[in-house]
């Protein structure tokens, strides 16, 4: 029986020591809540859809959600898969839309079009320039779709192919981003119709404190000659 007892208190020594030098080379642990399920992109974050998690903080890069309470009113940025860990730059306050209006979101070529400036809250101006072509003549035209309008949320950059493209050709890929708005519904009308039969979309950024702009001067066009066609 001693002896029995002398190695039950060796083996509890050593399992104590094991744990203790796991626990050294890990470090301090800290909570974070991780995903039981995936959540699609914009869709709310809830309490129900989380569960807290220990994890070595030496494990951890940049800040991580670890109080259920930060998700109130909270959507996801893009889709989540299950088993993540809820960094805070995955999450956004949840779009608040004023009665009357509708959220929409359209691709928006990356370089001309926000060139990094345009962010979530950002008040912008939306131009489209488009071409049409009657008879022997061709007219291209540019003008103002909106104003002030309320940017959402600015979606990650990605790679497009154009219409007709090559995939394999670098030429024909352009690097886009969505930008959602918040709009009344005739101004919905008018961006669906850009995004749709527009040459090009682009955002100019209003300045911060800026309450009076020139009168709109309507369109801007040039009208040419069109070529031509030989058979």
């Amino acid at each position: 029986m001693i002896v029995a007892t002398l190695g039950a208190i060796v083996v509890f020594v050593t399992v104590l020591s094991y744990v203790s030098s796991v626990r050294a080379e890990v470090g301090d642990l800290v909570t974070v809540l991780k995903l039981k399920q995936d959540v699609a992109a914009n869709g709310a974050v809830t309490k129900a859809q989380v569960e807290e998690a220990e994890v070595p903080k030496r494990w951890l890069s940049g800040p991580f959600v670890s109080d259920t309470r930060d998700l109130d009113g909270k959507v996801a940025v893009n889709e989540l898969k299950k088993g993540s860990y809820l960094q805070t730059s995955m999450i956004i306050d949840a779009p608040s839309l004023r009665p009357g209006q509708r959220e929409i979101a359209i691709m928006i070529d990356a370089e001309t079009g926000v060139a990094g400036k345009v962010t979530s809250g950002s008040v912008v101006d939306v131009y489209a320039t488009y071409t049409e072509s009657t008879g022997t003549r061709s007219k291209s035209c540019a003008t103002q779709l909106l104003s002030h309008a309320r940017v959402i949320e600015v979606g990650r950059l990605r790679t497009e192919k154009g219409e007709g493209g090559n995939e394999d050709s670098q030429a024909d890929l352009s690097q886009v981003v969505p930008v959602t708005f918040a709009l009344s519904q005739r101004d919905t009308k008018r961006l669906a119709w850009a995004e749709g039969y527009a040459t090009k979309v682009r955002l100019a950024l209003i300045g911060p404190g800026t309450t009076e702009d020139e009168p709109d001067t309507g369109e801007v066009c040039s009208i040419d000659p069109v070529k031509e066609q030989t058979p």
